[in-house]
């Protein structure tokens, strides 16, 4: 049986060409390629995340934008368009700033898809803006722009409009063509048994709306009769799926590896008197704690990262969470397609056991783009309009 291709049949990359106005320049992240997935193959719907849009003008004089406008072009002039209200380019590039303000920058560096934040992709001086007027080396952000439509995209239009400093209407333009996507390496699921996979890359997923994980997947294990776990446990170890073996899905190379990191499932649960609102506060305090203080870590947990190599294509796989101890490998490390690498936990920003797995174009699966994910050894037992799929990973 053919593998299922979790970002669904027909993945598309897109590349980028730039046309500017002289005074406004348009960057995107990721700069290079985007990825639409088949949304509903029956009614022949494909969807699209725009990540990142950095609005910046590089000109001497002060210009003001008044609107963002996204063109979806497709075969014998289909077009979709959509327009984004400069209001919402201004909150969008306000709350990053608040993040930033309150020492949380890397989340606005990770939605740039680089670790030294815009200034390193728009140099020193570039300035986050605080209203819809951009100083000269200012920049504005439109981030998470979806679109869907009935039929297959062949390019992403992205058009700003703005007003000089005499007041006069101007327009930037950036065009991202779509190309195929066809990787040579063959992928198996890092996992045996009956798994729920979760995350998947749709609108309802928490992991579309991030540039480095869109097409990240979670993967769950089942009870006998298909249930679930439920959330909210302070002893994880009786879960479904707990330090059950993880298996490097392709030959490679151990790239990178956090290791000793635990978990405290008390500040992670709802305590006794708690309303749920003040729970989901304190978590979410907590958390960003963690953040601020190691990024990484308290995302992923523990984590194993994999160098892929097949002639000249190279691709990194991630496995976060991993149980507490499990970790089998060090970096540098050659293992083979099937090779134990750890065990399923519950570490890093993670309420219920599972095995979080990813692809990226570079070894840091947090500043790089995400790359759809194909296991060929993949058979769904169920499949519906559940914002998941049951699926048996097979030997």
């Amino acid at each position: 049986m053919r593998g299922l291709n979790f970002a669904a049949a027909g993945l598309l990359a897109v590349t980028a060409t730039t046309t500017t106005a002289a005074a406004l320049e348009i960057k995107t992240a990721p700069a290079d390629q985007l990825y639409a997935a088949e949304a509903n193959a029956r009614r022949g719907y494909f969807d699209l995340m725009m990540q990142t849009i950095i609005i910046h003008n590089d000109a001497a004089s002060p210009v003001t934008i008044t609107g963002v406008q996204l063109d979806a072009l497709g075969a014998e002039g289909r077009i979709l368009s959509k327009t984004e209200p400069v209001e919402d380019v201004v909150a969008t590039t306000e709350e990053y700033a608040g993040m930033a303000a309150g020492g949380l920058g890397v989340f606005l560096a990770a939605q740039v898809l680089n670790e030294g934040g815009p200034q390193a992709i728009l140099g020193e001086d570039a300035q986050i803006s605080a209203s819809a007027e951009l100083a000269p080396g200012a920049y504005a952000l439109s981030a998470g722009q979806y679109l869907a439509m009935d039929f297959r995209p062949d390019a992403l239009q992205i058009t700003v409009s703005y007003l000089n400093e005499d007041g006069r209407p101007q327009t930037a333009r950036r065009q991202l063509e779509v190309i195929q996507r066809d990787s040579v390496i063959t992928y198996r699921a890092p996992l045996r048994g009956k798994w729920r996979v979760s995350g998947l890359p749709i609108l309802h997923s928490h992991h579309r709306f991030i540039p480095s994980n869109e097409f990240a997947l979670d993967l769950f294990k089942t009870g006998p009769n298909g249930e679930l776990d439920q959330g909210g446990k302070r002893d994880a170890t009786d879960d479904y799926g707990y330090a059950e073996p993880v298996m490097a899905m392709a030959d490679g190379e151990v790239a990178f590896i956090i290791d000793g990191q635990t978990q405290d499932p008390d500040a992670l649960s709802r305590r006794d008197g708690e309303t749920v609102a003040e729970a989901r506060q304190r978590i979410t305090q907590y958390q960003m704690q963690r953040f601020a203080k190691d990024f990484r870590a308290a995302a992923t947990g523990n984590l194993v990262i994999l160098r892929h190599r097949q002639g000249d294509v190279v691709e990194y796989s991630s496995y976060g969470h991993l149980k507490e101890d499990s970790i089998a490998v060090r970096v540098g490390d050659r293992v083979r397609q099937g090779d134990v690498i750890g065990a399923v936990g519950n570490t890093g920003d993670s309420t219920l056991t599972h095995l979080h797995v990813q692809l990226n174009t570079m070894s840091d699966p947090f500043f790089s783009p995400s790359l759809p994910l194909e296991f060929e050894n993949a058979e769904p037992r169920y499949v519906g309009d559940e914002p998941g799929l049951f699926m048996t990973f097979t030997e």
